[in-house]
Order: C-alpha cells, then structure tokens, then sequence
C-alpha cells in the first residue's frame, strides 16, 4: 500500500484547541467534568456547549474544517474531497422517536428525511470542495476507517486531498446506553490497570488533512475488519486484534521490529483491554513503548481515531511521548503503559482502535527525520 501524507490538522477537545490539549498533557492534566442522564456520570466535555441539534453540531463541523480549507487555494479546493466518521445518530430520527413514542409526546411528526451524510455535503458545497463525500458510522474505528478510506481513493485517483473528519458531541442516549450495560467507569478510566471499572466517554472533533505533497508525517498503510466473540467484544485472548495489528504491519511492508512504540486503545474497560493487552503481548513478544490517550480526554468514540492521531503527532513535534494516567497496577507488568513521559522525536507509530460491536482497525503512522 503507498503512504499518503498527514499535512495537516486541527482539534477540539475537553482540554482546549491542539495547544491547549498538549499543553495540558505536558503538565499531566486531565479534563474530567460530568453530565446528567439517569444519574451523573463522569464525563470529558467541551468547555464551551453544544446543543443537541443538527445546526449546533454543523457549525462545529464548519469551525474546524474552516482552519483546514483556509490554507488551500481554490484549484487544490475543488480536488479535496470530506469524509467524516463519526458515532453520532442522525437527529432526525431522534425527533421522530421523542415524537411517537412516548404517550405523554405524542404529536404530529413531519421528517426532513436528512442523514449524517447531509453534513458532508453541506460542508463540500460551503467551502468549494470536490463533490465526493462519504461518512462512515462503524462505533469507535469510525474515523480511524474514513482516514483508511481516504488513503485508499487518494492512491486510487478518485481525489488529490481528503479532510477526514472526527466527531463526537454528548448524546444522551448513547450516554444512557453505555451506561445501562454498566460500561462507565464510576470516577475514572484506568486503561490496562488491574483496577479499572469501565470506560469514560468525551466530546471531540478535529480534521486531518491527507494528500501527496511533501511531509514529515504520513500514513503508511493500516487495516480494518469486523469480527468478535459477542455482540460487544472480541474474545479475551485478543486474537481478532492479533490479526488486524499483523494485517496493518504486512499492508504497510512493515514488521514488528519497526515499529517505534503503539498508541493503544485502551479504554479502561474490563473485556476491552484484557483482549488488547494480550493482543499487544502476543505481537510483540518482548515489551513495547506504548500509551493511552483517553485518560486525557476520554473516549471520544467516533471521533477517536482523527483526534488521538493528531495527539499523538503533536507530542512527537514536541519531542515527547506521552504517558498513560491513572494506570497505578497494570494488568501485566512486563506489558504496562509509560508511566512517564518519555523523549522521543520520530519513528513509526502503531494506532488502534478496537471498538464496540468488533470493529477493529489498526494504523501506522511514521513521521521521517527532519
């Protein structure tokens, strides 16, 4: 698989715009807060709201993909396609379930019939883009897929740039889902600790810009499938995530022994990162350099595979490889995640993303010698 280049990026965390967020990882800082559904639920949010509607959420779609355009000229516009992942439900099917489903709502009900999709062709039309769109809902590898898929149509010349989108906005019903299925932690995510008691989840968005011009940073190839034990997880052993992480080594000409050190998912779930430290163990053998990010900014679902890639190369310019908080008793010592920050200025970088319902994807990122 030919690489294509990361030329750039934008994020927006519980922690602030991209410098704000490191800055706050520098000095170990997390940006836990709390919401409201059955109960309070620990919660990474936005410091400034987002209301729970289709115009609230588009005008944070166009903030951020405002920063990316604004650095392209009209020519490279027309040859930039958007994709977004992204978990979030499409808002009209909310109003017309709150409508009819409840006796005490009930009341006519007319449907706009607009999908998610909706949201990257009004992006593409604002901004001058090409007129190819796509959006992609997979749970948790939502946007770690759009970025895979991005490579691919760029190498294939349908598009000569993507602006692959992440998103994840507070919805109260997957809040109220992930909670019924006792998946929230009760105060914080504790990836791969011996401790954890479930996961936290956060709102984010950020936008990664891809193309072939010339970068330090690059996506060398990756690979997704969907496969698990039940309807919620792959099996404890970790042998599904064995073979996505094998597949994404072999798709990018690559071998164990390249790999500098791997962001892991990491949840803080109970099934979630049993499977994925045993995984990691399984494939490398002896111990690797590797962290967790959602301890910073929580599980931002959809949008977790733009946002923690942008991250993870931010610290690296920065010189640094983050470490992983709130993991005081690993589930396997000679496998624990950097408990300090660790100096480290480039090399080839394992992403994953092992989400919900068994969608798993594995990226490798490099970023070269200057």
């Amino acid at each position: 698989m030919a690489s294509v280049n990361i030329l750039d990026f934008e994020i927006l965390t519980s922690l602030g715009d991209a410098k704000q967020t490191i800055s706050s990882l520098l000095e170990s800082k997390s940006g836990i807060s709390s919401k409201e559904i059955e109960v309070r639920i620990p919660y990474y949010a936005f410091k400034d709201k987002v209301e729970q509607n289709q115009e609230s959420i588009y005008a944070l779609l166009q903030n951020i993909v405002a920063k990316i355009v604004r650095k392209l000229d009209k020519e490279d516009r027309k040859s930039t396609a958007v994709l977004i992942g992204t978990s979030q439900i499409d808002w009209n099917l909310v109003d017309a379930i709150n409508a009819s489903a409840y006796e005490y709502k009930k009341k006519p009900y007319g449907s706009q019939k607009l999908s998610i999709d909706s949201y990257a062709k009004s992006l593409s039309r604002e901004f001058g883009l090409n007129e190819f769109t796509m959006s992609i809902n997979t749970a948790c590898t939502s946007s770690a897929n759009a970025l895979l898929e991005a490579k691919n149509l760029i190498n294939a010349g349908v598009f000569q740039k993507a602006i692959v989108v992440g998103l994840e906005v507070f919805s109260p019903i997957m809040s109220s889902g992930f909670y019924s299925m006792d998946l929230i932690s009760k105060d914080l995510p504790k990836p791969f600790d011996l401790q954890r008691d479930g996961l936290v989840l956060g709102e984010a968005v950020g936008a990664i810009l891809l193309g072939k011009d010339e970068s330090l940073w690059s996506i060398e190839g990756g690979f997704s499938n969907c496969n698990s034990q039940t309807i919620t997880a792959v099996s404890s052993s970790g042998e599904e995530c064995v073979e996505v992480m094998q597949n994404a080594l072999t798709n990018s000409a690559l071998h164990v022994e390249d790999i500098t050190a791997l962001k892991a998912h990491g949840t803080g779930s109970l099934s979630n990162d049993l499977a994925e430290i045993n995984a990691i163990k399984k494939l490398f053998c002896k111990s690797i350099k590797f962290t967790a990010l959602k301890p910073y900014i929580g599980h931002t679902i959809g949008a977790s595979g733009v946002v923690e890639i942008a991250m993870l190369q931010e610290c690296i310019d920065q010189g640094f490889l983050p470490k992983t908080l709130f993991c005081e008793k690993p589930i396997l010592i000679d496998f624990a995640p950097l408990k300090e920050h660790e100096k480290c200025e480039s090399g080839v970088f394992m992403c994953n993303y092992f989400g919900f319902g068994g969608n798993n994807t594995s990226l490798i990122i490099k970023k070269s010698d200057a």
